[in-house]
C-alpha cells in the first residue's frame, strides 16, 4: 500500500540527514505506527507519503506507483491527513471545515454537509456541533473534528501526525478509543507518528521504532517489543524493567505489580 524504498532526506543547513536510507512497507488495511524520540525522522517520513516533503534520493510508492513525478495535489486529496493541533480554519464552522474537504473530492454542497454530519457521528460528536467555530470547541473536540475531516473523503489511506499530543491523558484515551472503533468499521490503512510508546502499543498492528536518521531499531507487534526487545536501547525505550510484572493477592483480588511493588493493574 505504501512503500519507502531507500529514501533519504537532509534539510538545508542541517549537518546530518533527517532520514538516511530508510526502507519499509506498510500493508493495506493495517495501522502502522512510527515511534521514536524527537528528531528521529518519523514526521519527515510521514510527510513524504503525501509529498509535503520530497526525498533527496530513493522512492516512495503509494498504491504501487512512484509518487515522485505525479500530481501532488491529486495525491493529497486522495489521502486523509490529521495533524497534532487539528489545523482547523478558525473563520469556518466545524461543518464547513469538514465539508470543504468533501467538496474538493467532488461532492455537492448538500452531500458534503450530510457527509460532515455523518463523520461527526463516527468520531463520537453530536452533529449539532457543526454550527460552532473551532475556538468554541474543547481540545478533545477539535481533535475529533480533525479526524472527521481526515476521513470525510473516504480515503483508503489516513496519515496521523502526533494527533493526540496536545490533549490531556483522559481525552487522549478517549480519542484512542475512537481510532480503534474506526479501525473496526473501515478498511482504511493508517500510518501514524507518535513519541508515546504506550500509544503505539495500543493502536499499532505494526510498530516501527526509529533512531537517529530514521535508523530502524526494531519492527514488530507490541508483543514482540515487550517479550523480545532487539537491543538494550529498545528495551529501555519501551519501558525496561517497568514492564516486568508479577501477580500478587491484594484484598481478595489478584493484582499486577511492578518490580518496585507498585500496583499496575487488576486481573479479571
Amino acid at each position: 500500500m505504501i512503500e519507502f524504498d531507500n529514501v533519504s532526506k537532509t534539510y538545508p543547513g542541517s549537518p546530518r540527514p533527517a532520514v538516511a536510507g530508510f526502507s519499509h512497507r506498510v500493508h493495506r488495511g493495517t495501522t502502522t505506527v512510527f515511534v521514536g524520540p524527537s528528531g528521529c525522522g518519523k514526521t519527515t517520513l510521514l510527510r513524504m507519503v503525501n509529498r509535503m516533503v520530497s526525498p533527496d534520493s530513493g522512492r516512495v510508492l503509494v498504491r504501487g506507483e512512484d509518487i515522485g513525478g505525479g500530481d501532488a495535489v491529486g495525491l493529497r486529496r486522495s489521502i486523509g491527513y490529521v495533524m497534532q493541533h487539528g489545523g482547523l480554519l478558525p473563520h469556518r464552522t466545524v461543518a464547513e471545515n469538514i465539508a470543504a474537504v468533501a467538496r474538493l473530492s467532488g461532492a455537492g454542497r448538500v452531500a458534503a454537509r450530510e457527509r460532515a454530519a455523518e463523520m461527526l457521528r463516527l468520531v463520537g460528536l453530536d452533529p449539532a456541533l457543526g454550527s460552532r467555530y473551532p475556538t468554541e470547541l474543547s481540545g478533545g473536540q477539535a481533535q475529533r473534528v480533525g479526524v472527521a475531516r481526515g476521513l470525510v473523503a473516504d480515503p483508503d489511506i489516513l496519515l496521523m501526525d502526533e494527533p493526540f499530543g496536545a490533549v490531556d491523558p483522559v481525552v487522549r484515551r478517549g480519542l484512542q478509543e475512537e481510532v480503534l472503533a474506526i479501525k473496526e468499521s473501515t478498511e482504511t490503512t493508517i500510518l501514524m507518528v507518535t513519541h508515546d510508546i504506550d500509544e503505539a502499543f495500543r493502536l499499532g498492528d505494526e510498530i516501527v521504532l526509529l533512531g537517529e536518521g530514521g535508523t530502524v531499531q526494531q519492527v514488530g507487534s507490541a508483543e514482540d517489543f515487550i517479550t523480545s526487545p532487539a537491543t538494550e536501547v529498545v528495551r529501555e525505550f519501551t519501558g525496561g524493567d517497568a514492564r516486568l510484572l508479577s501477580i500478587r493477592e491484594h484484598e481478595g483480588q489478584q493484582v499486577l505489580v511492578d518490580r518496585d511493588g507498585r500496583v499496575r493493574g487488576v486481573l479479571e
